[in-house]
């Protein structure tokens, strides 16, 4: 255990098989160090990993605990770009734009808690309203988690609707930012590359363990309206 990451697997492996179950303290990091003979900081840089993915909560003066889930382990309710599109009045249509497996980015593997060796199944797609650009997404799959998922699969249907069908995703965690777009997202939004977009990523999870990890980019003067 003299990595961070061989620390930060052996943690998760004790969330994922319920030794500790959510909810639960675990041992402090100078506990955990001296079990895995290895030094505090290791263990600190693993558990700030978990904790950037929702995986668990580290709290001052209290310690670290296990993320509580939905104990019902229902489908969770995620915004589809497909209702999104339809409560304006609009024509929803989707297209697959690729589907291939390959080596996660950095910021995929951090979410989905891997290896940045394990390839990863990654989907984009682009969205359009009434024939206009709406959204483009670029969506990476944890497939050894994950029911059989081949291309015909997400031809008809966005990887999101596949997956809200096929698996009980009980949380979920969203970032909003500003990015800039190039590549394959600049020419489905029918924009100039290095164009200010707005960019919301989710990392979608079952139980504690995170299985899909998403960037949805929108044009520029998107508005994203939230209703109580």
């Amino acid at each position: 255990m003299n990595t961070w990451q061989s620390v930060r697997a052996d943690v998760l492996e004790r969330i994922r098989s319920r030794e500790w179950p959510p909810g639960e303290l675990i041992p402090t990091e100078q506990e955990l160090a001296v079990s895995l003979g290895c030094a505090r900081a290791t263990v600190n840089r693993a558990l700030r990993e978990l904790a950037d993915s929702g995986i668990i909560e580290r709290r001052r003066k209290v310690g670290t605990r296990v993320a509580s889930t939905s104990a019902r382990r229902t489908v969770l309710d995620m915004p589809a770009i497909r209702t999104e599109i339809e409560a304006t009045g609009a024509v929803y249509s989707y297209e697959l734009a690729s589907f291939t497996t390959q080596l996660p980015t950095p910021a995929a593997a951090r979410a989905l808690q891997v290896p940045a060796s394990q390839e990863l199944l990654l989907i984009k797609a682009k969205y359009t309203a009434d024939g206009q650009p709406h959204c483009c997404e670029a969506i990476w799959l944890n497939t050894r988690l994950l029911p059989p998922l081949t291309r015909r699969d997400v031809e008809d249907q966005s990887a999101h609707e596949w997956l809200a069908s096929r698996v009980a995703l009980t949380h979920g965690r969203f970032s909003i930012l500003a990015d800039a777009a190039k590549g394959d997202c600049a020419r489905h939004l029918e924009i100039d590359e290095g164009t200010a977009v707005l960019t919301i990523e989710r990392t979608n999870c079952s139980d504690t363990t995170p299985v899909s990890f998403a960037r949805q980019f929108y044009p520029p003067q998107h508005r994203l309206v939230s209703e109580d």
